[in-house]
């Protein structure tokens, strides 16, 4: 018989003869080392307990339906080793004088699990649905791969609790996320876990515990807190500590908005003995916990002090106008952002004047002077107060499209086509255009047409303008050659008016009388003769005219006759 099998035969022997005597049935090592092999398994229907200098070399599954005490003066077993440790009670302890250190852990009963003494775990460590109260004490999870703490069977998980410096600490080395278990029965049951993800590879460890109470009762007042925190959650909160290495690590926090609140941040305890807010979380839902969540979106890197806990940050107001610079003949309109819940009420000012106070986050202004105006909001939150913000609007100033008149040209001539009030012009459609990016240009189209400018200051204010040209096909389309001359002021017929006169502005005119004398002449003829002649009126009847309308597009001659009463 090989060595371990003996040893493990006279553990069976003992158990046996505790159980004969009435006593509780129990392993109950004075000293020895006992070695349990790769494909033993060992069933301690009782307690356990590893006295004197007894050892185990322990690399099969050894289930225990008691507790477990080492008194040993050692860690119970021998380094090396990969055995199981089961232990199946409802309610088991892990206790004695000397820390116990297994390799794996599993904890298989629903119930509660007690540690009364530190606990070491090289390997795995198995909750199932079992919540372990480690108390003051902390238990050590040494393995670094994800799944090195088990909390779930089925729909169903067990957590760590712990009170004053206990807790849960896992070793890390990857980027990946590290499930912290963490729960609490002492008063209201709650599983609120938290995940762990380091920014780097680098050997760290990170200690996690639920603190089932108000802050404040550990002295981290909850009143004190930075500006931009509106409330702290009252019932309970967390402490997360990096004792080993030095890497950021981003932070998942679990919890029920039903019962905890709604929460859309996360505050920490600073050596300023105040909550202040950590950096932007992002909010999120997991199905399989069916609880809320609460990411740090960047890496914490300081974890001392490390309470923490879910807040309540007040919404940050942030304004905009768009657009922003305008010209003054155009409105912007003005908006203020929210982070988080928002405002109750939002004061826009403009220029130094209330403009609008109400529940809307928007308003449309058109400003009535030019410059650099001041705009800013004040976002009103009942629970956390008022929160601001400022900027400038420059307004420049607007631009007035001036443009000659609509005009009427023969076919096969040009118009000329003026605009003003800005430093940049640009015509529409460039057909048959002279210059189609001058103030002033020429059109020679071969039919009607409208063009249309668009003006431009240095500031990029702009505005638009549009003429007619319609385009005739014959000259006597476009003059009109009255035969009548009526001067006596009443509004009708007081001066020679040729319709269309100033489109040829290279005419001559001549009037004679019926024995050929030049009674008037004009060159470039301006629609101004009433009948005179060096300076007097010359008598009524039958005059004679001549118009060359220039450029050989026509000479025309008639008759005029001058009425008077």
């Amino acid at each position: 018989m090989k060595l371990y099998q003996m040893l493990a035969t006279l553990a069976c022997w003992s158990f046996c003869l505790s159980w004969s005597q009435g006593q509780v049935p129990m392993w109950n090592n004075q000293g020895a080392v006992v070695s349990i092999g790769d494909s033993a398994v060992v069933w301690v229907g009782g307690d356990l307990l590893n006295d004197q200098t007894g050892e185990m070399d322990h690399h099969g599954a050894l289930y225990v339906t008691g507790n477990w005490t080492n008194n040993a003066n050692n860690e119970a077993f021998r380094p090396g080793g990969e055995g199981r440790v089961h232990l199946r009670g409802t309610t088991p302890v892990i206790g004695g004088q000397s820390i116990t250190r297994f390799y794996d852990l599993h904890l298989e009963q629903s119930g509660t699990a007690t540690a009364e003494i530190d606990v070491y775990i090289d390997g795995y460590l198995r909750l199932y649905t079992q919540a372990f109260f480690v108390d003051t004490h902390t238990v050590y999870v040494y393995h670094t791969a994800l799944d090195a703490v088990q909390h779930t069977l089925g729909n169903q998980w067990g957590w760590v609790g712990s009170e004053a410096q206990g807790g849960l600490w896992r070793a890390t080395d990857t980027t990946a996320a590290y499930w912290y278990p963490m729960g609490s029965n002492r008063g209201t049951s709650r599983f609120r876990p938290v995940q762990v993800r380091p920014s780097a590879n680098a050997p760290s460890a990170f200690k996690v515990r639920l603190v089932n109470n108000d802050a404040s009762l550990d002295g981290y007042d909850r009143t004190r807190r930075t500006y931009d925190i509106c409330a702290l959650q009252p019932d309970y909160y967390h402490r997360i500590g990096r004792p080993l290495g030095s890497a950021a690590a981003r932070l998942t926090f679990y919890y029920n908005n039903n019962t905890d609140g709604d929460w859309g941040a996360i505050a920490r305890w600073t050596n300023a003995q105040q909550w202040d807010s950590i950096q932007t979380t992002v909010a999120g839902n997991d199905p399989v916990y069916t609880l809320n969540t609460l990411t740090t979106i960047n890496p914490i890197t300081q974890f001392l002090p490390d309470p923490m806990v879910l807040a309540q940050q007040s919404p940050e107001a942030t304004l905009t106008a768009a657009p922003n610079p305008i010209c003054a003949d155009e409105t912007t309109t003005l908006t203020a952002a929210s982070t988080g819940i928002g405002f109750d009420r939002y004061d826009f000012y403009a220029d130094g004047q209330l403009v609008q106070s109400s529940a809307s986050d928007t308003y449309t202004w058109r400003p009535a002077q030019t410059g650099t105006l001041p705009l800013w909001v004040v976002g009103a939150f009942a629970a956390c107060g008022d929160q601001s913000d400022t900027i400038d609007l420059t307004v420049f100033d607007s631009v007035v499209a001036v443009i000659s008149n609509d005009t009427i040209i023969l076919a096969g001539t040009a118009a000329e086509l003026r605009a003003s009030g800005g430093d940049f012009y640009r015509w529409l459609p460039d057909t048959a255009l002279g210059c189609d990016i001058c103030p002033t240009t020429t059109a020679q189209p071969n039919q009607s047409l409208r063009y249309q400018v668009e003006v431009q200051n240095l500031d990029g204010c702009a505005d638009t303008a549009s003429v007619w040209v319609e385009v005739r096909p014959s000259i006597d389309d476009v003059l009109f050659i009255p035969n009548v001359l009526t001067p006596n002021n009443d509004g009708f017929n007081d001066t020679w008016f040729i319709r269309n006169i100033a489109l040829f502005p290279d005419n001559t005119v001549t009037i004679i009388n019926r024995w050929g004398d030049v009674v008037f002449s004009a060159t470039n003829y301006r629609n101004n003769w009433t009948g005179t002649y060096s300076g007097g009126p010359l008598p009524a009847g039958t005059y004679y005219y001549v118009l060359d309308v220039g450029n050989s597009l026509g000479i025309f001659k008639g008759a005029l006759t001058i009425i008077r009463e």
